[in-house]
């Protein structure tokens, strides 16, 4: 019952880094008005805001900002 998922597009200057402080969970508390004793119903959300990345942008990473590291642990597991 409800909605499952949606996604929204918003564009503009700045819209990232003006929504970027909404990722997380949101709780909205409310008195349901299906219910005659007035009881509060609590809905969650969660929110995911990322950027919209060109798809021709080219991002190069030079040789030396690579590292690559091996560990070895002993023990059980």
């Amino acid at each position: 019952a409800g909605i499952n998922s949606a996604a929204l597009a918003i564009r503009g200057p700045m819209a990232y880094g003006y929504l970027k402080g909404e990722t997380g969970m949101h709780r909205l508390v409310r008195i349901s008005p299906f219910n005659a004793e007035g009881k509060r119903q609590t809905s969650f959300a969660a929110v995911d805001v990322s950027p919209e990345v060109a798809d021709d942008l080219e991002i190069e990473i030079k040789e030396a900002d690579i590292r690559e590291d091996t560990y070895r642990a002993s023990g059980a597991g």
